[in-house]
């Protein structure tokens, strides 16, 4: 028998010859099926049993078949199965079916497999193996591409399914090969390189160009670092000598500079009047200074105060405050009917403010009040009216309590308050609807306050003057003496006036001599005067006299207020 291998693709039929011969010859063990044809046809199915021991196919990094298995040695008896050592050209894809086992070399290892080999690398060029003993051979069955695996002296056909499913193995063998079209795959398949290993220079090199990254890295942060320590500390530093100045004034200048605090005024009222004024530079320094020294829940006083930004803030704080045990209360009271003059001067008589800075107050003080507003403007409108007190008729009589140490802006804001509370809203909407402002209603109940001595006569008056004002009977003049001796020398001041005198004082309050309502209220009305100004009686009366005991006595035509004269100068006995 020729065992030399078959360059040339084998049918099955042949190779089950070739397998009968061997069998005939005893070389190999038939199967247990019986018949080469039944074993030709149950191939894939059949599973014959070895009968010597073989070393596995598959790649084992760390057994060593030779070494551990002494006794698979048995084909020494058979010295002419040597086939498969001159085979340098094998192709890998051709059965060997007459392969035998090569004989063993103790001293040879079996193709120890490398842990690094894929099972799809193609080797171009197989080294001649000592192969061990019973090593499997893949011969093609046929056109179908089925494997046949001959493992010693026994043959597996397996369905090329299989053969797909089953991962290509390294063949150790000198004549093995994989099949052509696993193989063509595999070389078109880049092999895997191990990664270049790094020397030592380089990855010295790599060593110090992380440190210096590093150093330089620590080098900008500490600088950074510093930086923003001296930029901190500079602003802080900053901020504590511009702050320590304006608590304690160190360097500030030492102009005298008015400032006015509102009435109810707290620490934070206080602190923005005297940062308006430029006094303090940071009013929330002043107030965080006032809270924790505990100063914030302190009465302070309210007014026109004389202070400078040289003054340390517990200077100011003190301006602002009365001194402990040293206020006295005084209760005053305020007749209606009072002008701005017997005002003053009966303040003046209690201890309270001077008879100058009342003046100053009433006439510029900027209070903060929708009524003093209206009036401003009114006055800024006609500055050459001829008016004598701004705040003429919004003094609001009533009885009050002050300290006798109360400033003159005290007094007054205090006043102005209470007026402010009389005259509410539906007040001003009474006054729209008559046509006139909150001035020429307090004017008219000033004249009412001072025409009329009983409050019973406060709605006929007022009536008089109104159809006086909304008529011509008497051409538009009020003719009120009241008006007139507003401005008149006290000593001069009567009851009743003559022509003479009424021509004398002519001013813008003279009804006499100027139509309409006078340039300003001639004194301070109660609210029963401003009510009644606002609500008249209901009359046709043009005229009325007052008797002896101060009753009013009215009529409709002059006529009728000659006959009223002349009684009224009959009952006195004139």
């Amino acid at each position: 028998m020729n065992n030399q291998p078959n360059n040339g693709s084998a049918s099955p039929l042949d190779e089950l010859k070739r397998i009968n011969e061997l069998i005939a010859k005893g070389e190999i063990k038939s199967a247990p099926s019986g018949s080469a044809g039944q074993a030709a046809s149950n191939m894939p199915q059949a599973k014959p049993q070895v009968k010597h021991p073989v070393a596995p196919a598959q790649a084992q990094p760390q057994p060593r078949p030779a070494q551990a298995q002494p006794q698979a040695r048995p084909v020494q008896a058979q010295p002419q199965a040597r086939p498969a050592q001159a085979q340098p050209q094998a192709r890998p894809a051709q059965a060997q079916p007459q392969a035998r086992p090569v004989q063993a070399q103790p001293q040879s290892r079996p193709a120890q497999a490398q842990p690094q080999a894929r099972p799809v690398q193609a080797q171009p060029h197989p080294r001649p193996a000592q192969a061990p003993a019973a090593v499997p051979v893949r011969p093609p069955v046929s056109a179908a591409n089925s494997e046949t695996r001959v493992t010693g002296a026994v043959r597996e056909i397996q369905p090329p399914a299989r053969v797909a499913a089953e991962p290509q193995r390294n063949d150790p063998r000198p004549n093995a090969r994989a099949s052509a079209a696993p193989a063509a795959a595999a070389a078109k398949r880049p092999a895997r390189q191990a990664p270049a290993q790094e020397g030592k220079s380089g990855k010295k090199r790599r060593e110090n160009g992380d440190a210096g990254k590093g150093i330089l890295t620590n080098t900008v942060k500490a600088v950074i670092y510093i930086v923003c320590v001296l930029v901190v500390s500079g602003c802080l530093s900053l901020f504590i000598i511009f702050a320590g100045n304006d608590v304690f004034a160190f360097v500030k200048d030492s102009n005298e500079v008015t400032v006015t605090i509102p009435e109810g005024a707290d620490i934070d009222d206080i602190a923005d009047v005297l940062a308006e004024s430029d006094v303090i530079r940071y009013p929330s320094l002043f107030k965080f200074y006032c809270k924790i020294r505990h100063k914030t829940a302190d009465e302070y006083l309210f007014g026109s105060f004389t202070v400078s930004p040289s003054m340390p803030y517990d200077s100011l704080i003190a301006t602002f405050k009365p001194s402990k045990g040293s206020r006295k209360e005084t209760t005053i009271t305020l007749i209606e009917g009072m002008d701005v003059d017997e005002i003053i001067d009966l303040f003046v008589e209690k201890g309270i403010g001077t008879r100058e800075k009342f003046v100053d107050v009433i006439q510029n003080y900027d209070f903060d009040f929708w009524f003093v507003d209206e009036l401003d403007k009114e006055i800024a409108a006609n500055p050459d009216s001829g008016r004598i007190y701004r705040l003429e008729g919004y003094l609001f009589p009533d009885t009050y309590n002050f300290y006798t140490d109360s400033s003159e802006e005290e007094v007054i804001y205090k006043l102005l308050v209470n007026f402010d509370a009389k005259f509410d809203e539906d007040k001003r909407e009474r006054a729209k609807e008559l046509g006139m402002t909150c001035d020429e209603i307090v004017t008219l109940a000033s004249i009412i306050q001072k025409e009329a001595k009983y409050i019973s006569d406060y709605g006929t008056v007022s009536s008089v003057f109104h159809n006086r004002l909304n008529s011509n009977v008497t051409n538009g003049l009020l003719e009120s003496n009241a008006t007139v001796q507003y401005t008149m020398p006290d000593e001069e001041v009567r009851l009743e006036l003559s022509k003479a005198e009424i021509d004398k004082y002519d001013s813008a309050y003279n009804t006499y001599l100027h139509k309409g309502l006078p340039v300003g209220a001639i004194s301070n009305p109660s609210l029963n005067a401003i009510n009644w100004a606002l609500y008249p009686t209901d009359t046709n009366y043009y005229y009325f006299v007052s008797d002896a005991q101060g009753y009013n006595l009215y009529a409709a035509t002059y006529n009728e207020h000659q006959a009223n004269v002349a009684k009224v100068a009959a009952e006195s006995g004139n």
